[in-house]
């Protein structure tokens, strides 16, 4: 069987044999569908079904430096944020607000010159230069923080705060005449001339070691600050602490009176170390 092809400019007939015939038809009845599948379907044999064509997979090897990479930010952000718990422990030291340090950021800016892209190298150093600054710096506001603390801790238990909101008597520490027997012996404290029941606080903060009546000073308190340093209120009216009791700098613990050997309504003020009478003005003027 032959298939007769007839043409107009050849005026004649010209017959071709039938397996070649059907095969002319296939691919004259298959070119559409070949040209329609090279427009539609998306060509390269790396882009994901169904994922833009900007979109970029990373390979194994770049999602683990990926990886590093997050992690190394993830331990410089704990570091920044125990930074800033430090710094704010230091504000409070120093007693200035947090909020007031962090009120304006820090100003940056300037022209740009000869800009480029890091390399990842340079990234990475950039990295661990800025690890070990926080980490030095870091080491440094602790020893500062330890150093105010101590300072705070050694003010706060110095003497160095008027036991009571009168005047003391300038000349009564150190020799004097003795107001009773008329002989010249020393006098080991101050003394606050003021009406019974005036407010006694104490000087700085410490433990009561003794709340108790004697036949010297009558009614005494005695706060032990540490380190062999005693505070002593004597010739009390009423004590208003016992002994054991922790006080703080600036405490009522108890009211002028005139008990035990005493001439008159005052407070007697001692400061002791290790048993030895100082002169308190030392302390009570170093507050100025």
């Amino acid at each position: 069987m032959n298939i007769i092809l007839v043409s107009n400019s050849m005026a004649r007939t010209r017959s071709i044999p039938l397996p070649l015939g059907l095969l002319v038809i296939g691919l004259l009845s298959a070119l559409p569908a070949l040209l329609l599948w090279v427009l539609i379907v998306p060509q390269g044999t790396h882009q994901h079904k169904g994922a833009p064509a900007s979109m970029h997979f990373a390979s194994a090897g770049e999602q683990a430096h990926i990886d590093a990479l997050a992690q190394q930010l993830g331990e410089i952000e704990a570091k920044v944020l125990r930074l800033d718990a430090l710094g704010a422990r230091l504000s409070s030291l120093a007693g200035v607000k947090a909020s007031d340090a962090d009120a304006l950021p820090p100003g940056r800016g300037g022209p740009m010159v000869d800009a480029r892209t890091m390399s990842e190298d340079e990234l990475k150093q950039r990295i661990q230069a800025l690890t070990q600054s926080i980490d030095l710096n870091s080491d440094k506001l602790s020893v500062l923080e330890a150093s105010l603390l101590q300072q705070r801790l050694k003010a706060s238990t110095l003497p160095s705060t008027m036991p009571t909101d009168v005047a003391y008597n300038s000349s009564s520490y150190g020799w004097r005449v003795d107001p009773f027997s008329g002989k010249v012996a020393f006098h080991e404290g101050l003394d606050f001339v003021a009406d019974s029941g005036t407010p006694v606080y104490a000087s700085a903060a410490g433990v009561v070691t003794a709340a108790e009546q004697t036949p010297d000073y009558g009614r005494i308190v005695k706060i032990n600050h540490g380190s062999g340093l005693e505070t002593r209120y004597a010739h009390a009216s009423q004590l208003l602490v016992k002994a054991g009791e922790r006080v703080e700098r600036g405490q009522l613990i108890a009211r002028v009176g005139s008990t035990g050997r005493s001439t008159g309504a005052h407070l007697h003020f001692e400061v002791r170390l290790n048993g030895a009478a100082l002169d308190p003005r030392k302390y009570l003027q170093s507050a100025n």
